[in-house]
C-alpha cells in the first residue's frame, strides 16, 4: 500500500510537471497566434483601404504611416515595413531600406496575392546590421485599394509575446492542474479501496489454498499410510517365513534376502514421505516440536543434527512459522542428498527486520573453490532450492548456499516476516 502511496505520488508530480510544460507550450501558441492575428487584421482592415498605387509611391505623410509609428513608440511592436509584389520596400520604420528590394521566402512569396500570414522567430537584425534581441517576425499579405498586392511587415517583441504567454498561463494552468489534482482528489479513495480489497481477497485465497493444500496432504498421506505401508508391511512379515522355507543353498534364497532389504528400505523411504508431507501443527510450540522431529528424522538417516532457536518463534504469524519449517526441511533434505555429512546445524535468528534460517553441515560443500552457489542455479540438484527462493523473493528476502568457514555448506534464508501472507 505504502509502495502504491508513493508511485501514485511520484506519478502525480510527474504529470503535472508535464502538463505545466504543455501549457506553456500552449500558451506561446496562443500568444504566437494572437500576434499573427491582430497583424492580419490590421493588414486588412486598416492598411488595405489605406494603400494603392499613388500611396505607396509616397507613404510618409499617410495616416498608415503616422498609425505605424505611434505603434513603434509605444514598442507595441520593435519594426515595421511595407514592401510591393516584388518585395521593394516602399516605406520601413528605416529610412535607408527604402527604395531597396529583398527576397521573400517562398512561404512568403506563396501569400503574395491572397490574403495570409506566416511568422517564425528570428534575431533583429535591421538595426546597426547585427543580431539584436529574439523577435517574433510576421509577415501579412492583403490587396489595396486598386487591387494591387502588398506585403506588411511586423517584428512582435518577445517580451510582448511573453506578457500574452502569461496571461494565457495565468488562466489555462490553475484550471488544468486544479482538474488534474480534482481528479486525484476522487479517484484516490476509490484507488486505495480497491487496492484493500483485492489484499483481502489475495489474502483469502492465500488461506485457502493453504488450508486446501494441507486438507491434501493429511489425505495423501493417511492413504499412503493405510495403504500402501499396511501392504508392504504384510509382505515384509511374509518374506522371512518364505526365505526360512527355502534352502539357505538355493539361489532362490539369496533373492529373497534382497527383496526383504529392499522392502525395508522403501518402508522407511514412504514413512519418511509421509512425515514430510503430512501437515504439521506449528502452533504454540509447535515450530520448536517439528524442527526437534525434523533433526531426529534426519539424525536416523545417520547425520547428527543438532537445533539452534534464537529468535521469538510465538511472534510469527502462521504462514511464517511454516515458510520456516519449508527452509529447514529443504535445508536438511540437501544435507542428506548431497553433503555426505555426519553433522548438521538448524538455526533459527532474528535479524530486525529479517528472520535467517541457517542450514549448515560438515559435508563436502557446495563445490570445490565455490565461495557462493546462489539458488537460481537451474541444475536439477538445486530444484528445490530455486522454488524456495523464487517464495522468498517476494518478501524481501535472499536464499544463498555457500560453503561454511570450517568446510562444508551454509544454507542460509533472510526473509521478511510481516511480508508473510497471514
Amino acid at each position: 500500500m505504502s509502495r502504491f502511496l508513493v508511485l501514485g505520488g511520484i506519478t502525480l508530480v510527474v504529470v503535472s510537471v508535464l502538463t505545466a510544460v504543455m501549457s506553456n507550450a500552449v500558451a506561446r501558441s496562443i500568444a504566437t497566434r494572437e500576434a499573427e492575428v491582430r497583424t492580419l487584421t490590421f493588414t486588412r482592415v486598416i492598411a488595405a483601404p489605406e494603400l494603392d498605387a499613388a500611396t505607396l509611391q509616397d507613404m510618409q505623410d499617410s495616416p498608415l504611416v503616422q498609425d505605424l509609428d505611434n505603434r513603434l513608440l509605444d514598442d507595441s511592436i520593435s519594426h515595421a515595413a511595407v514592401y510591393d509584389a516584388d518585395g521593394l520596400v516602399m516605406w520601413s520604420a528605416e529610412p535607408d531600406a527604402v527604395g531597396t528590394t529583398v527576397s521573400f521566402e517562398q512561404e512568403v512569396r506563396d501569400l503574395v496575392g491572397g490574403s495570409g500570414v506566416v511568422s517564425h522567430f528570428s534575431r533583429e537584425t535591421h538595426a546597426g546590421g547585427g543580431e539584436g534581441e529574439l523577435v517574433l517576425e510576421v509577415y501579412a499579405t492583403a490587396r489595396g485599394a486598386d487591387g494591387a498586392p502588398f506585403v506588411l511587415e511586423w517584428y512582435w517583441p518577445t517580451s510582448h509575446l511573453g506578457d500574452s504567454q502569461a496571461q494565457v498561463l495565468r488562466l489555462l494552468l490553475p484550471t488544468t492542474l486544479g482538474s488534474l489534482l480534482l481528479f486525484a482528489a476522487l479517484i484516490l479513495p476509490l484507488t486505495l479501496s480497491t487496492a484493500r480489497r483485492v489484499e483481502r481477497d489475495r489474502a483469502r485465497l492465500t488461506r485457502q489454498a493453504l488450508q486446501a493444500s494441507r486438507v491434501e496432504r493429511r489425505r495423501l498421506s493417511e492413504v499412503m499410510h493405510d495403504t500402501v505401508v499396511q501392504d508392504l508391511s504384510g509382505i515384509g512379515y511374509i518374506l522371512p517365513m518364505l526365505r526360512r522355507a527355502i534352502p539357505e543353498s538355493a539361489a532362490e534364497h539369496a533373492m529373497v534376502t534382497q527383496i526383504q532389504e529392499a522392502m525395508r528400505r522403501n518402508i522407511s523411504t514412504i514413512r519418511d514421505l509421509i512425515a514430510d508431507i503430512r501437515p504439521v501443527d506449528l502452533r504454540g510450540d509447535g515450530l520448536q516440536q517439528a524442527l526437534e522431529d525434523l533433526a531426529a528424522r534426519t539424525e536416523e538417516q545417520g547425520v547428527q543434527t543438532e537445533v539452534r532457536v534464537l529468535a521469538e518463534l510465538d511472534r510469527l504469524s502462521p504462514s511464517a512459522r511454516s515458510l520456516v519449517y519449508r527452509v529447514a526441511r529443504e535445508g536438511t533434505r540437501n544435507v542428506l542428498r548431497h553433503s555426505g555429512a555426519r553433522q548438521a546445524v538448524i538455526e533459527v535468528a532474528q535479524e530486525a527486520p529479517h528472520v535467517r534460517v541457517t542450514v549448515r553441515d560438515d559435508g563436502a560443500g557446495p563445490g570445490d573453490g565455490a565461495t557462493a552457489l546462489r539458488a537460481q542455479d537451474t541444475h536439477e540438484n538445486h530444484f528445490g532450492l530455486s522454488l524456495l527462493r523464487e517464495a522468498v523473493a517476494d518478501l524481501d528476502g535472499d536464499l544463498v548456499l555457500v560453503g561454511g568457514p570450517g568446510g562444508g555448506s551454509e544454507l542460509v534464508v533472510r526473509f521478511r516476516p510481516d511480508r508473510v501472507l497471514a
